[in-house]
């Protein structure tokens, strides 16, 4: 086995195919496969397929029903409550999300919260497509595994507790910003691991609270720490109390359950407040000065969400590279399942 590019079809088919094989009926192994795929394919590999390791996991250990189905728990005006019913946190997003760009077209404002809900994935996935519909989306969500220490702390105690915010945006593209509140993503973290890879200086200390770069060094008591010092730490720190107490999911250090996203998504719908052609023309004179802005004949300087852009078009033609390491774990995963991955052990 060797490292390869894949077609986003074959990696969409071969994770459903597993997906399925782990109990999801095939409506959720669609979606779930798309979402993780659709993160390879804007270059966030750590939230890509990769993830079938960590959900076999939770699936063998009871954490996701695969056979599950999100509900809207209730409904009251521009505000709604998603039960994940302890399945797949993709499913839950998706309804999540359409339920707040239909909220919000009625009410010029919408919020949903999310409870019982397993990893969502990727949250700029879920904002793009709240300003694919003309609007502002808004989202962040708490992660139940503390692997984070706070500002001027070696203890873990905060999640990776991501944050994401989009507004439309010109030339094939949205502005989507998309960041753990760790200097890291924890995912990348585990990946590099894998591939007994080392990570950037200042994410990382050992268990005894020094610096490191060793990847490794996560799994064996060290801590992720949050990125900006104090301001990261303290957006942590409001995401995992906001997000945390109102999807029930509680803080990490609280709960002490190790999984689950308690998520807020909340969508704007910007015509309220100006024309949508004028925002986008303004976007566009926008984009222009922040291009501007760089070393002349570079283009070093990019729009939040472009460099993802231009790597979905190079994937979509060249293929997704999936390293021999990750394969390898997939093909371990696909055998507890009695799936064949025979994509993989023939590259």
């Amino acid at each position: 086995m060797k490292d390869a590019r894949f077609t986003p079809e074959v990696l969409e088919d071969i994770t459903s195919r597993v997906l399925r094989g782990m109990g999801a009926p095939e409506s959720s192994a669609k979606t779930v496969a798309r979402s993780l795929v659709l993160s390879n394919l804007v270059g966030h590999d750590s939230h890509g397929v990769i993830r079938l390791v960590e959900y076999s996991g939770w699936v063998q250990g009871g954490q996701i029903i695969p056979g599950a189905v999100p509900t809207i728990a209730w409904k009251d005006q521009a505000t709604a409550s998603i039960d994940g019913e302890w399945g797949w946190g993709q499913m839950a997003s998706a309804l999540a999300t359409q339920t707040v760009i239909e909220g919000a077209r009625e009410f010029g404002t919408a919020t949903a919260v999310l409870s019982r809900t397993n990893h969502v994935g990727r949250l700029g996935e879920y904002v793009d497509s709240i300003a694919q519909a003309g609007m502002m989306g808004i989202a962040f969500c708490n992660t139940g595994g503390e692997v984070v220490a706070p500002f001027g702390g070696i203890k873990k105690v905060l999640g990776t507790n991501p944050f994401a915010w989009s507004v439309p945006g010109v030339d094939g593209y949205n502005l989507v910003l998309d960041f753990s509140t760790a200097v890291v993503a924890a995912g990348k973290v585990v990946l590099a691991a894998m591939n007994d890879e080392e990570i950037e200086p200042g994410a990382l200390i050992d268990k005894d609270g020094n610096p490191s770069t060793r990847a490794k060094d996560l799994e064996e008591g060290g801590a992720l720490l949050a990125f900006g010092g104090h301001k990261g730490s303290g957006l942590s720190v409001l995401i995992d109390a906001a997000a945390g107490m109102l999807s029930g999911n509680m803080p990490a250090t609280i709960s002490k359950s190790g999984f689950g996203n308690g998520t807020v998504i909340i969508a704007v719908d910007i015509a309220r407040f100006v024309p949508l052609d004028f925002f986008r023309e303004i976007t566009r004179q926008f984009a222009g000065a922040i291009h501007e802005a760089g070393v002349p004949g570079t283009s070093s300087v990019a729009m939040p969400g472009e460099i993802e852009a231009k790597m979905k078009v190079s994937r979509l033609s060249e293929g997704i590279f999936v390293t021999a390491g990750v394969q390898q774990n997939i093909l371990n995963v696909a055998a507890t399942y009695g799936v064949l991955v025979p994509e993989f052990s023939n590259s």
